[in-house]
């Protein structure tokens, strides 16, 4: 082997060796692998330590980057699909309307704080501003569910937040998408975005639904087959690139958390469908092979992150704005969770667990780069907005899923302090009704 592969493969090592250390941190401290794995990113990147030690050489970054679509694009759709595994489908129906409320009235007030904010403040075009709004508006579902999915809280809460995360990656996507066409064409249309956002969650999430349930049926004819884990995620992958196909071009994300939706709840779609019996996915080593997959796709997509940053163009203006960003997502997060909450009568606690899931990271992470590409040539575009749109889109992630981790933590202090006062509670009424007894 050459050098330059020897130090491949002493880098992939390496990254698989801290993920795995990583995840066993965020298991036992709730501390998530994110923070250390984008931080690996940084250190080992072109800036720092890549160059001088033959890591991540600026070329090997540009090779990389030639990948960044079908890479980033495929660490969605595996981590949905793992995030559908694991709903509960009754669940999902309950909390539908929460996570919908949460995602829309979230990403309004955080784009247009910052919109107006930016352009008020620095003068940049208000199309333009709206656009980085956008690109921040939204939580990730590669940060969100891995927390929730850990967090001692009730099941329909979880559920409400992986369901707004998927949501709010999909509305990331369309509205920055859409104001991108309005700058480049200077035309808008609100019945177009909606459209778009219709075609995205309902014909998506029902063909990837429809395709969960008959691969429940191929999965049954293929019990006790070597590779039946391989042939899903063949199909997986198939079902969400067909649904993004013209001329309907729905959304391969919300199919892959609709597939596996489907088929995480085999005994709910047996008895409404069916009375065949369906045991193939009671073959525990298909979610433990998936789980295996969802830590290699993540560990390399954060770390990825990490290298996308550049210290090189990084000022203390980008710095300051990421900061007012996070300030802004924390009072937008706050509010829209107070309202939730109250609405959803949920517990103090729970409603402190809503707070805390504010991360942003793979829609926002892809989208930051995109207007450099659309938008150049134009009047309302310069060189500086193309690292001003980057670096402050990192600065943001990596501080919500900062406070994110910080939050949760307090979270789930006050929900164990709270189950330690009930049954403290209980204890004493167990007393004082056996001291009431009377005795014979």
């Amino acid at each position: 082997m050459d050098q330059g592969t020897i130090a491949a493969f002493l880098a992939i090592g390496s990254i698989i060796f801290i993920g795995f250390f990583g995840n066993s941190i965020f298991n036992k401290f709730r501390i998530p692998d994110v923070l250390i794995l984008v931080l690996l990113g940084m250190i080992i990147g072109p800036d720092l330590l890549g160059t001088r030690f033959g890591l991540v050489t600026t070329e090997v970054l540009v090779s990389i980057n030639q990948f960044k679509d079908i890479f980033l694009s495929a660490a969605l759709v595996i981590i949905l699909f793992d995030g559908g595994l694991s709903l509960d489908i009754r669940s999902v129906v309950e909390s539908m309307k929460f996570s919908v409320f949460l995602a829309v009235v979230n990403f309004i007030l955080l784009a247009a704080a910052v919109s107006i904010s930016l352009h008020y403040i620095m003068g940049i075009d208000f199309l333009v501003a709206l656009t980085l709004g956008s690109i921040v508006g939204g939580t990730t579902g590669a940060v969100v569910i891995p927390i929730a999915r850990k967090m001692r809280i009730a099941e329909r809460t979880k559920t409400m937040l992986i369901m707004e995360s998927v949501m709010t990656d999909v509305l990331v996507i369309v509205a920055t998408l859409s104001l991108i066409s309005v700058i480049k064409l200077d035309e808008f249309s609100i019945w177009t975005v909606i459209y778009e956002l219709s075609v995205k969650f309902l014909v998506g999430g029902g063909v990837g639904f429809a395709a969960g349930v008959a691969w429940l049926f191929v999965l049954e004819k293929l019990r006790n087959q070597p590779l039946s884990y391989m042939v899903t995620i063949a199909a997986l992958f198939i079902v969400a690139g067909l649904v993004e196909l013209g001329p309907v071009g729905s959304s391969g994300a919300v199919a892959a958390l609709a597939f596996g939706l489907a088929m995480g709840n085999r005994k709910f779609i047996k008895r409404r469908l069916t009375s065949l019996s369906l045991t193939a996915l009671t073959d525990e080593h298909i979610h433990y092979f998936h789980t295996e997959i969802t830590f290699f796709v993540r560990t390399f997509f954060f770390v990825y992150l990490g290298l996308a940053f550049g210290f090189g163009t990084f000022t203390a203006e980008h710095l300051v704005i990421g900061i007012f960003i996070i300030s802004l997502t924390v009072v937008a997060r706050r509010f829209t969770a107070n309202l939730t909450c109250r609405w959803g009568d949920l517990e103090c606690a729970e409603k402190k667990a809503v707070f805390a899931m504010m991360p942003r990271g793979l829609a926002a992470a892809v989208l930051a780069t995109l207007p450099a590409v659309q938008l150049v040539g134009l009047d309302v575009w310069t060189d500086d907005l193309s690292s001003l749109f980057l670096n402050t889109t990192l600065v943001v992630i990596l501080g919500t899923t900062l406070l994110a981790t910080i939050f949760s933590f307090l979270a789930e202090r006050d929900i164990d302090q709270k189950q330690r006062e009930d049954l403290r509670t209980r204890l004493m009424d167990d007393v004082n009704q056996t001291d009431l007894k009377p005795d014979y």
